[in-house]
């Protein structure tokens, strides 16, 4: 099987890499300060993450019912032969963060903030390669 050739950014990958980078910057704002909710710095990196799925979903022509579920883009991604931008064990641990955390008041599991920054970087890095290059 030959090597997934991503297409380029369409007008509506790169709204989607806009919104995408706009929650990055939040969670590098967020982790400038050592008293910054975890919680939050998890959600919006798991807006990152899936906005910048959705992203390269669109970029391949893709279609895709509208979820907040990593799951169920990286099960996508896959299915198309697109590598995933990280290993399914870290998208799982940041799926509750979208929408189970910020209306409920239950507990989980948080994630160390500097493995939520590696996660990030790893994503921006995975999103230029599929798109960019």
């Amino acid at each position: 099987m030959s090597p997934h050739k991503p297409k380029p950014a369409t007008s509506e990958a790169q709204a989607l890499l806009r919104a995408a980078g706009r929650d990055r910057k939040t969670v590098e704002l967020l982790l400038q300060h050592h008293d910054a909710p975890v919680a939050s710095v998890c959600f919006h990196a798991q807006q990152y993450l899936e906005k910048v799925m959705k992203a390269v979903l669109v970029s391949n022509a893709l279609i895709f019912r509208r979820t907040h579920d990593l799951k169920e883009l990286a099960d996508l991604l896959e299915r198309q032969g697109i590598e995933l931008p990280l290993p399914k064990d870290q998208l799982r641990r940041l799926n509750p963060f979208a929408v189970t955390v910020r209306y409920q008041d239950i507990e989980i599991t948080l994630i160390d903030i500097n493995t939520v920054a590696g996660m990030m970087e790893n994503a921006r890095a995975w999103v230029e390669r599929q798109i960019y290059e």
